[in-house]
């Protein structure tokens, strides 16, 4: 039986919203269907919604991280931490939206203490740390806080993630960014120009700097038009042409979107995107290094690159 890791999903913040378990519930993910399809590590991540910026970042933050340990215990889950979690699998805490530090290098470092290990550092719109692609094309990059919280972060060992980020975040990222980086839910703009999207530049760089790149299954994401299991596989296809072989995966977005393609119900569907690659005929190497290896590999070059072990 195939196993997966998936860089993204909103289910802790939208089972917090709606008071429903992680146990078994109505969302996209639950962690009854998670084991049923062989999950091996799954991104929780705590949404910042710009409504909370900017005071109550913090406090809606720590409200999802509460939320997220208990359901964890609840379902006997392991947390991943450090690079020995990373074999054993379980749940990563993510933060998206670089709201929540409120401003504040010293909350990069409360947030590491809490068991965060990765943060998407915008949403779409402008944070402390930089614009949001929601900004525009005449959004701007890093802010001087942004590039302290990017060093931050390498010198931690915690994931720096770009999805969301503005074109001119991003390469700044990139510029300064000591270790490598993900883009944990975002596709391909030469298959669908959505202004979510990566750039082939951008993907080649992400490749080049031994990063992650996670398929999002939003609808916009994948097709202009009417989106299918098809077009979750034409986008990975698309980035290992590029050669990334060694960096695409799932970044499905459960939770966070209102639709998903025909076909995809939630996490129990996974199986009929793995049975689509089976169907290519790739090399088992490659089709594991897809399902869960390459993410598994990036979260550890990440964590091995911190000078604080």
């Amino acid at each position: 039986m195939f196993r997966f890791s998936d860089a993204h999903c909103d289910t802790i913040s939208k089972i917090l919203d709606e008071n429903q378990p992680l146990h078994k519930n109505n969302c996209h993910v639950d962690a009854v269907r998670l084991k049923k399809q062989n999950n091996h590590i799954q991104f929780f991540a705590a949404w910042i919604a710009p409504g909370y910026e900017p005071c109550a970042s913090i406090i809606r933050c720590l409200e999802i991280i509460d939320k997220f340990y208990f359901e964890i215990k609840e379902n006997g889950m392991n947390i991943v931490r450090t690079v020995r979690d990373i074999e054993k699998g379980g749940a990563l805490l993510s933060v998206e939206g670089g709201s929540a530090l409120c401003g504040r290098l010293c909350n990069v470092r409360n947030l590491y203490r809490l068991g965060v290990r990765a943060i998407t550092l915008t949403w779409n719109g402008r944070n402390e740390l930089a614009d949001g692609v929601g900004e525009g094309e005449k959004a701007g990059g890093l802010s001087g806080f942004g590039r302290c919280v990017v060093r931050e972060m390498n010198r931690l060992g915690m994931i720096v993630d770009v999805s969301h980020l503005s074109p001119k975040g991003f390469w700044d990222v990139s510029e300064i960014s000591l270790a490598p980086f993900i883009a944990s839910h975002s596709n391909a703009k030469k298959l669908c120009n959505h202004y979510r999207n990566l750039s082939d530049e951008q993907i080649s760089d992400i490749i080049k700097k031994n990063g992650f790149i996670g398929i999002n299954f939003c609808p916009d994401f994948l097709n202009d038009k009417k989106a299918t299991i098809k077009d979750i596989i034409k986008h990975i296809e698309y980035i290992l042409s590029l050669g990334g072989e060694n960096t695409v995966g799932f970044g499905a977005d459960f939770d966070g979107v209102d639709n998903l393609p025909e076909g995809i119900n939630g996490v129990e569907d996974m199986e009929k995107v793995f049975s689509e690659l089976a169907k290519l005929n790739y090399p088992s190497r490659l089709i594991n290094n897809i399902l869960y290896d390459n993410l598994h590999n990036a979260i550890k070059r990440i964590f091995e690159s911190s000078d604080t072990l």
